[in-house]
């Protein structure tokens, strides 16, 4: 029925177990899996216009430390899917909209199920603004299976 299913995390508890569950599935049908994960693109910090010393961040460190969470994160998650005999891919993008993000990945990886928690790390912004899972529901044409 499956044959592809994108697995999106953020490093959450739940989104983690959203995957561990998503990694089961893929089981059962013999899928294969892409796990991704989103990170904004960088971004100075300024305060009207001017950049002071105490607020620049070198955008190489910051990449870097990005990337060195992503690899834990991803790899955490590749290693449960290997050691249930499931096939992974990893996926480590860098974008400001999560939601479009994900969409573009699984339609790029001929993904044909994304399972992803109800939400993640969003506090009050994702209050006020609404989660990623229900703008990837929305703008999704693949079928999204929500873990709550």
């Amino acid at each position: 029925m499956f044959t592809n299913i994108l697995i999106p995390t953020d490093g959450s508890e739940l989104s983690m177990q959203a995957g561990r569950r998503a990694i089961e599935l893929a089981k059962v049908f013999k899928a294969r899996t892409t796990i991704m994960l989103v990170s904004p693109t960088f971004k100075q910090l300024t305060d009207e216009g001017f950049v002071g010393p105490s607020m620049s961040v070198n955008k190489r460190e910051w990449e870097k430390s990005v990337a060195e969470r992503a690899s834990k994160v991803l790899d955490a998650a590749a290693t449960e899917a290997k050691s249930a005999g499931v096939k992974c891919e990893t996926v480590h993008v860098f974008r400001d909209l999560p939601h479009l993000a994900i969409v573009d990945t699984a339609k790029k990886n001929g993904c044909d199920l994304i399972v992803m928690g109800s939400h993640g790390y969003g506090g009050f912004k994702q209050l006020v603004l609404g989660s990623e899972t229900s703008r990837v529901l929305s703008h999704s044409k693949v079928p999204v299976l929500v873990y709550r």
